[in-house]
């Protein structure tokens, strides 16, 4: 595990675990060109974009998929 390579993250409060989380995804959002492509994930995702394009019905709201599965 990468968290064990950096033992300082141990000494982080919570909040700062959670702001260092974000702040990763927000990199990682940046360079996501740099990233491997895995073609079977992206043949996934393209059906099932073109799903939702011929029903936007089989969708659900950010809110409602906070609900159904619980998160804040």
């Amino acid at each position: 595990m990468i968290a064990e390579k950096i033992p300082a993250l141990d000494q982080l409060s919570i909040e700062e675990k959670w702001l260092l989380a974000n702040e990763l995804m927000a990199e990682v959002e940046d360079q996501q060109d740099a990233l491997p492509s895995n073609p079977e994930i992206r043949a996934i995702v393209e059906q099932r974009f073109a799903e939702f394009e011929r029903d936007p019905s089989t969708a659900m709201t950010l809110d409602a998929f906070k609900l159904h599965f619980s998160l804040p």
